[in-house]
């Protein structure tokens, strides 16, 4: 089969192949110490502090409310996570880490920096920066789609 590079097989299959193949690798890689790739990348968001409240986490990494909370669920079940009521708003719920979660994320780092690092072999910085480059403009591209995926004028720019 020869090699297809137009933009509906890329985003079709070459995009969620390769996010695929990576959780696979990685949730293998973190079976031994009980986590999964996303269970581990959650962890890492609250200790970044990109995500400190459920819906601030869904909206990160584009997943339904229902399943960020099964997943912090199963965080809080392990002792990794707590909820907290916030003080200013008493709706939300705040996340941070356990220090069972900081110690838990150390191991998940060693385990998947090395993959990480292999995954990326060969791939240059600039390579990189024109990846992220280019999906940066899919994701723009597509916030200014309306319900029915049309391109909504009003303030947009003609694809490149």
């Amino acid at each position: 089969m020869p090699a297809r590079y137009d933009a509906p097989f890329i985003a079709r299959l070459l995009l969620p192949r390769v996010v695929a193949a990576a959780f696979d690798v990685q949730d293998r890689a973190l079976a031994a110490i009980g986590l999964t790739t996303r269970q581990a990348l959650i962890l890492l968001s609250c200790d970044l502090k990109e995500g400190g409240t459920a819906a601030e986490l869904a909206v990160l990494y584009g997943l339904e409310a229902s399943s960020i909370t099964r997943l912090l669920d199963r965080l809080e079940e392990k002792r990794l996570i707590e909820r907290r009521r916030s003080r200013k708003d008493r709706r939300k719920s705040m996340l941070s880490l356990t220090s069972a979660g900081r110690s838990a994320l150390k191991q998940a780092v060693r385990i998947a920096t090395p993959i990480a690092l292999a995954m990326w072999k060969g791939v240059t910085e600039k390579e990189r920066q024109a990846l992220a480059a280019i999906i940066n403009k899919l994701l723009k591209n597509l916030d200014t789609m309306d319900s029915r995926g049309k391109a909504n004028l009003a303030g947009s720019s003609s694809p490149e």
